[in-house]
């Protein structure tokens, strides 16, 4: 199936336009707000990284730039039955040639679309919405028990186990070391990796994904709790 790039700014906007007054006409417009952090390819354009809105009917994916900018690509066909794992939105990738091509778009309340497709085992890139509830006070601590604490510990004091496995002393969340680095140097730490930890990821049900950036901010948020 032949897909399209991006449309003249004449066309897109009236597109978008239509777009949209459908979703009003049908009711509530659906859509996904998510940061990718590496370029990647949606038909025949290589996007950046940055932040994209992501929202879709039965033909047309539309995704928005937050730095401007639209794009839509057609639709292949509808994925039923979204399990836990997409239940909150996520965009998956398949990784072909070294590049990420978007393939999947789940949206929150609506079934997924496929817009690019791979064999079955070609390997896969999943970037999920947040999982957590921001206001709640308990949000950083529900994804730091998801991610760091099987090596960190639970109070961030460590783990002797995760240090046997990995033959070193893996820093202790709660040391003047760690709690004096700025919260961008944490971030950076987390989703960028360093020497032996690679970026900060969960597997679920067959698929490994990044913590979303808010989840990360309250991951680091919970972090600064456990200072001594």
């Amino acid at each position: 199936m032949k897909t399209k790039g991006v449309m003249p700014i004449a066309l897109l906007a009236f597109t978008l336009a239509a777009f949209f007054a459908a979703g009003w006409a049908y009711g509530q417009q659906q859509s996904l707000r998510i940061e990718v952090p590496y370029e990647f390819v949606l038909g025949s354009k290589v996007l950046p990284a940055g932040t994209y809105s992501f929202s879709a009917d039965d033909k047309w994916l539309v995704v928005k730039s937050a730095a401007g900018g639209g794009f839509y690509q057609q639709v292949i066909s509808r994925l039923g039955g979204p399990s836990e794992l997409f239940r909150d939105g996520s965009v998956i990738f398949d990784k072909t040639n070294g590049k990420r091509v978007l393939a999947e778009v789940w949206i929150p309340g609506m079934n997924g679309v496929l817009v690019h497709s791979n064999p079955k085992n070609q390997d896969r890139d999943v970037l999920l919405g947040s999982t957590l509830d921001q206001t709640h006070p308990a949000s950083g601590k529900a994804a730091y028990n998801l991610t760091c604490s099987r090596c960190h510990g639970p109070d961030g004091n460590g783990n002797e186990k995760a240090d046997k496995f990995f033959k070193v002393v893996i820093p202790r969340l709660n040391s003047a070391a760690v709690q004096s680095k700025s919260d961008a140097e944490l971030k950076q730490l987390i989703t960028q990796g360093i020497r032996n930890m690679p970026p900060v990821e969960i597997d679920e049900a067959g698929f490994r994904h990044r913590l979303p950036s808010q989840d990360v901010d309250a991951v680091i948020a919970y972090v600064r709790t456990l200072k001594r």
